[in-house]
């Protein structure tokens, strides 16, 4: 999967040679080089995997104009660059992939262009989960599960560029991480080729297949009410049982996301970001709602904004001012403030 690669904002002399010399495996096309913020936005169009970005543009600071894309104008990663290191902490502030120092160091560029490409091929993978899920949903329904069939259509719906196989498709699937998903499998026994859904399963139909909502034929599962100061619990009727999903109201629509799908919550005013396999919704809520409904093992504050699922956490580093930083699975970066770290295990 070639690797489509832009450079904003002002760089040094010899990056254009360091990006030619890159290792042929990590398979880097750069599009091209753009100094001012209104040709870099234009560069944006169509989205390219991977923006490089400098600390400044020639009429703005790169950080800022991040900060000004909306979340259909940002590439899948950003690696920012800047010769200033406290730079580092508004980076990964803005979610960056990844951040190099300058002057630009070979070994260094690599490892953030090949953790840039980790993170692209995840988020096209699950695309291609969701994509098969939902026509195994649909599939399912009208009784015609035909995996060949599937694949085709997959296949022609561009998910990932990628044709899948059986084995294919299981990898997909479980890359997704989603407890509903693995669920289905465990029930079913081991697998024979064919994927059926489990009997005390059912999946409503949904316009998205990531936030599909699944409900037992005899009895409604706890669920995390965000606009509801204990998490809709009192009303509920579970006592003190853990919710296994989180509602979301858009408008008038309402989606249930599975909670093991979601990476972390985070406060934006009266809002909740839920960010979750790739995608983000937005809600009414708090934070103080989200730590008094979840377990505190699993989803722990990591900062006056922010609650993160621990599963999701691969390593922990630190920053200057007794800071952290914590790279998720997927290559996400978050701030760990110093008042919380004693939290986080």
């Amino acid at each position: 999967m070639a690797l489509r690669v832009v450079v904003l904002g002002q760089v040094p002399a010899t990056l254009p040679e360091l990006l030619a010399h890159l290792p042929a495996s990590l398979d880097v096309s750069v599009l091209g080089y753009h100094a001012d913020s209104i040709s870099a936005r234009a560069a944006l169009a169509p989205l390219p995997d991977i923006a490089l970005v400098s600390a400044q543009l020639a009429d703005m600071s790169g950080f800022a104009f991040v900060q000004s894309l909306t979340a259909s104008e940002r590439p899948t990663a950003i690696v920012f660059a800047s010769a200033r290191e406290e730079d580092a902490v508004h980076a990964f502030e803005l979610q960056a992939t990844d951040f190099v120092s300058m002057p630009v160091v070979a070994e260094r560029l690599r490892d953030a262009i090949a953790r840039a490409r980790q993170q692209v091929l995840q988020v096209a993978l699950l695309r291609t989960a969701d994509e098969l899920q939902r026509l195994i949903g649909e599939a399912s329904a009208s009784g015609n599960l035909e995996l060949g069939a599937l694949f085709t259509r997959a296949a022609g719906n561009g998910q990932a560029g990628a044709s899948l196989n059986g084995s294919g498709l299981a990898a997909a699937i479980d890359q997704e991480d989603g407890a509903d998903v693995r669920r289905r499998k465990r029930a079913n026994g081991p697998s024979t080729g064919t994927l059926i859904p489990s009997t005390p399963w059912r999946a409503a139909r949904h316009t998205e297949p990531s936030v599909a909502r699944f409900t037992r034929d005899d009895a409604e599962e706890p669920v995390l009410d965000l606009t509801q100061d204990d998490g809709g619990r009192a009303s509920s009727g579970y006592g003190d049982a853990r919710p296994l999903r989180v509602l979301v109201r858009e408008g008038r629509r309402t989606r249930f996301v599975p909670l093991s799908d979601v990476d972390w919550f985070e406060a934006d005013g009266n809002y909740i970001l839920v960010h979750a396999a790739g995608e983000k919704y937005r809600t009414r809520g708090t934070i103080t709602a989200i730590e008094s409904a979840l377990d505190p093992r699993q989803f722990v504050r990591i900062h006056r904004r922010i609650v993160v699922n621990m599963d999701r956490v691969r390593e922990m580093s630190p920053l200057p001012g007794g800071d952290g930083l914590l790279t998720l699975g997927d290559g996400s970066t978050l701030r760990l403030s110093r008042t919380y770290r004693s939290r986080v295990r």
